[in-house]
């Protein structure tokens, strides 16, 4: 029976560091004036904005193989959000089908770069790339590398930030189909209809209905879109404001798009059609001439041109191509070098005079038409004052009880060295890394004061630890990244003994008896499914792993429903069943293949990232069933929730806290907030090593109007083999404060507090 989690989810999105700091509370833009048309303004776009830029390695390779394909290639901009924030509003993205999975895992570059006596390159996560799924990039094997990954990851990026930005101007975002072969390099998937059909369904997972601006709106009761738009031109901007909408670019594609859709009905995306086409309302004229775009724009059609190519305009210099595109009236002017993004050589950018995200079409716009009143210049955005994180130690080894008898498995259990459950040296470097990360990410932030080097202020750094060896050393180990070489204190009581903060029940702080609460917790376990028993997909793959059929305990069919109940002593939860054996045994295995130990020290062989995704179930479940059911979170993250609302309202407290515990630790805080968590690569609500909830400060510019942005870090599995240490960020809208995207200081409080 499959576990079911019934806390309320609040939206959880993966965003760039500039969404960190992007507005919480932005009041929707003034209208512009009444009547005001999509096609009689002119926005700025950026051309591949995904485009993360070459690996250096693969740079050097094709500038001695193709010198004008390197310098054709030799751009790259910031993530999704931060376009947004510096007033991009038309993006692109490059589209790879993957259904299978694995296509693009394994690029040809890592052979070429080896013969060419070339280090190896960084070209993206390969346990993304082997997940199916539409994938963005440039060029198969060399030119993978994208600031999102995969597409369900970018359009996450874009309804994230729309909904931390309401009101504002719709969001174009221009999907470039991939396919054809280039040989030699990888071939690409061909698109039929059902790949479009399966695109169209990729953007309704993460948009909802009222989220687009889609060619059935516009068609309306007309009989074509060329119709609609001849009589009445595109969409009113007031009634466009905050949507997202879908453009395909080739042309080529169109047929297979149409197939079943006369004039796209039921679409979600407008084609670039011939403009006496009955789906003609977006076409595309990326090399003009200007006089043809000028006269499909007094047509009302929305047109796409292009500002500049394969880096040529910006290394001369030449404006020329630029002004034309400007003067043209093409409502969306692309470019690889938006105002804030100038070109190296010659400082060549793009942008609009006024410095604002939108202005008067210059052939289309009405009289009386303000460019001040399309979209305002945002306000200023906030500033981030304070972080807290609530982390779990890093990678560590087994613990005694985790290492079962040949009754239990019926395979020869690998050694670990030095004491069983003590962090690893992996886990030493994992933690480093993750520490010299934040210091980026609060020197990147000026209102904390963190300088990006040197030793941190007296007071700018707390870190406090759980009372055992392996938290203790994860949080030294922070430091030692934080502040290499700096004298930095871990706070942490004696070894072994209960602290209060982190195990109130153990302490015996809390005074309270569980048997009181047994009622509930075993209404509960039994509601979601956690007494029915383990989670059947991750029993199946430690069967498999385990050698079943066999001896072994796991073999069993452990039918019999498992038992809820509380000890002698009141404190502690006890769970008859399998549940508790089997998620011990799936986690030993998980940290071996974190660990990267070599394969032939596992008598079960290799373990595959959908493996460990898969056993990830069974530890989430236990997690649940001990520290996440909702009456018993309240007991164990009262005294931690209130020391963290203690650090987020103190006037002179440190710019970063850490709070080094264990899975244990973070689960009953999503709880008592009433969210859930995905780290990539794991099962839902499963908290890996290494990660971290944590919670940011953040006010305006003079310190008002203080608001807390709640996040997620966690590394993905290869991230961790691979030494790539950089966390995925979800930032969490929390049900308590109304599904916002952050919440206010006081609010927050007495959510976290349990006064609200």
């Amino acid at each position: 029976m499959p576990v079911r989690f019934p806390r309320r989810a609040g939206r959880a999105v993966g965003v760039g560091l500039a969404v960190l700091l992007a507005a919480w509370a932005r009041p929707g833009a003034a209208g512009a004036e009444e009547g005001m048309r999509l096609d009689q303004i002119q926005v700025i776009g950026s051309h591949n904005s995904y485009h993360a830029g070459l690996a250096p390695s693969i740079a050097a390779l094709l500038a001695r193989r193709d010198p004008r394909s390197a310098q054709g290639l030799d751009y790259a901009h910031a993530d999704l959000p931060t376009q947004f924030d510096h007033g991009i509003r038309q993006i692109e993205l490059d589209i790879y089908a993957d259904t299978a999975g694995g296509r693009f895992a394994h690029p040809k570059t890592a052979r070429w770069l080896a013969e060419a006596g070339l280090p190896p390159a960084d070209t993206g996560d390969g346990a993304v790339m082997r997940r199916p799924g539409f994938k963005v990039m440039h060029i198969p094997d060399i030119d993978q590398r994208a600031t999102c990954q995969p597409l369900l990851a970018c359009l996450r990026q874009v309804r994230a930030w729309s909904l931390a930005h309401p009101g504002h101007l719709p969001l174009f975002v221009l999907l470039e189909i991939e396919q054809g072969a280039r040989a030699p390099l990888t071939e690409p998937e061909p698109f039929a209809a059902r790949t479009f059909d399966a695109l169209d369904g990729e953007v309704r997972s993460v948009f909802a209905p009222g989220d687009l601006l889609t060619p059935d709106q516009v068609r309306g009761d007309a009989p074509s879109l060329r119709a609609a738009v001849a009589a009445h031109g595109w969409p009113a901007v007031a009634a466009a404001r905050g949507k997202i909408v879908f453009l395909l670019d080739q042309r080529s594609n169109r047929d297979l798009y149409l197939a079943g859709h006369p004039g796209l009905r039921g679409r979600m995306a407008f084609t670039n059609a011939p403009p006496d086409a009955d789906d003609a309302a977006f076409t595309e004229l990326n090399d003009g001439p200007p006089e043809a775009i000028a006269a499909l724009v007094r047509r009302h059609m929305l047109v796409r041109t292009r500002a500049d190519a394969n880096t040529m305009e910006a290394r001369r210099g030449d404006p020329a191509r630029r002004d034309a595109a400007l003067a043209s009236g093409a409502q969306l002017v692309s470019t690889d070098y938006p105002d804030f993004e100038p070109a190296r050589w010659t400082g060549y950018r793009v942008g609009l005079e006024t410095g604002l995200a939108a202005r008067c079409n210059p052939v289309s716009a009405p009289a009386g038409c303000r460019d001040a009143a399309i979209e305002p210049r945002a306000p200023e955005a906030p500033r981030l004052r304070r972080l807290v994180l609530v982390m779990r130690h890093g990678l560590r080894s087994p613990l005694a009880d985790q290492v079962p008898s040949r009754t239990v498995i019926d395979h020869i259990w690998p050694e670990w060295s030095g004491t069983p459950g003590d962090l690893t040296e992996a886990g030493v470097a994992q933690m480093r890394g993750l520490g010299a990360w934040e210091r980026v990410l609060m020197a990147g932030n000026d209102g904390t004061g963190m300088a990006a080097a040197g030793c941190p202020a007296p007071g700018a750094l707390r870190l406090r630890a759980n009372a055992s060896r392996r938290t203790i050393a994860s949080a030294e180990a922070f430091a030692a990244g934080f502040a290499p070489g700096c004298p930095v204190p871990v706070v942490h009581g004696p070894i072994g003994v209960p602290d209060g903060v982190f195990s109130p029940l153990e302490a015996d702080g809390t005074g309270t008896d569980l048997r009181a609460l047994l009622p509930r917790l075993r209404a509960e376990a039994a509601a979601v499914g956690l007494l029915a028993g383990p989670p059947r997909e991750g029993l199946s793959v430690l069967r498999r792993l385990a050698g079943c059929p066999g001896r072994g305990t796991f073999c069993a069919d452990d039918s019999a429903p498992a038992v809820l109940d509380v000890d002698g002593s009141g404190r502690h939860l006890t769970l008859s069943g399998s549940l508790l054996p089997v998620s011990s045994a799936a986690e030993a295995i998980m940290l071996g293949a974190l660990s990267d130990l070599p394969a032939s020290r596992f008598a079960w062989g290799v373990v595959d990232d959908r493996d460990l995704a898969r056993l990830s179930q069974l530890h989430a479940a236990m997690l649940h069933a001990m520290t996440g059911l909702s009456a018993l979170a309240p007991v164990l993250s009262r005294p931690l929730g209130a020391a963290i609302a203690a650090d987020l309202a103190r006037a002179d407290g440190p710019a970063l806290t850490v709070w080094m515990g264990h899975d244990g630790t973070i689960i009953p805080l999503l709880t008592r907030l009433g969210v859930h968590v995905h780290a990539p690569g794991y099962a839902m609500d499963d908290v890996p090593t290494g990660s971290a909830l944590g919670f940011a400060l953040l006010t305006d510019a003079r310190g008002g109007h203080p608001a807390v942005r709640v996040q997620f870090q966690s590394q993905t599995p290869d991230g961790v083999r691979d030494g790539r240490y950089a966390p995925d960020t979800a930032y969490l809208a929390l049900p308590g404060c109304g599904g916002a995207v952050a919440c206010p200081l006081a609010t927050f409080t007495h959510l976290l507090e349990g006064t609200l």
